[in-house]
């Protein structure tokens, strides 16, 4: 066997000092996603006119078409793109934080590829979330817009619904592009095999084609 590939002498933490290490993990996490959070509520309202964008660029003014019909809309707005925003803003540094606290536990040939597979997932999210707004998510508001009218309905949407769609996208998107990378470090730890991907093919095929051709 390499030398690379034999398994590390195990730590001699007792199991108090391994809860200690993950206390502290999660106090970073938190302090740092605070942060996070704080900068993207202070800055509330550039984030929400990259969001109209969309909107605007399907030919409507959002004040003009958008309402808040409960009293803590406003609120309950803010807070979601706050905690939305700093989720992003602050990603590497979780999983920075997360990969010190797993560190210990892996084994070399891991080792090796632990901050690339970080980077590179921080990467795909953000990705994602900027091929969504720029390229699916003004397409996708013209064809609701499109199928009011078709429906004979005349559209005035709430600035909640709008938001709440607009950040599910941003984040679904965001986390499918990270498939790949889950499916290639799946593969690297051994726990699936490109034959047990290739014989699956024909079903990930189905599966894929039965919502495609349905949501046409």
């Amino acid at each position: 066997m390499p030398e690379d590939e034999k398994e590390p002498a195990l730590e001699t933490k007792p199991f108090l000092a391994h809860l200690e290490d993950l206390r502290w993990t999660i106090i970073r996490c938190v302090v740092v996603l605070a942060i996070g959070v704080t900068i993207c509520a202070f800055s509330a309202r550039h984030i929400l006119n990259a969001l109209y964008r969309p909107l605007r660029e399907a030919g409507h003014d959002p004040k003009e078409f958008l309402r808040t019909l409960g009293v803590v809309d406003p609120f309950s707005i803010h807070m979601e793109i706050s905690l939305f925003g700093g989720v992003i803003l602050s990603l590497p540094f979780l999983l920075y934080f997360t990969g010190q606290f797993l560190l210990p536990a892996l084994m070399p040939r891991e080792k090796r590829f632990l901050l690339p597979i970080f980077i590179a997932g921080a990467a795909l999210f953000a990705v994602g979330v900027t091929f969504c707004y720029v390229f699916v998510l003004k397409a996708t508001l013209q064809f609701f817009l499109a199928y009011n009218d078709y429906l004979g309905f005349g559209p005035m949407w709430t600035a909640k619904s709008l938001i709440d769609f607009e950040v599910q996208m941003l984040a679904g998107f965001g986390l499918a592009f990270e498939l790949p990378l889950v499916i290639l470090m799946l593969n690297l730890f051994g726990l699936v095999s490109s034959e047990q991907l290739a014989s699956k093919r024909r079903h990930a095929a189905l599966i894929i084609f039965i919502p495609a051709r349905y949501c046409k």
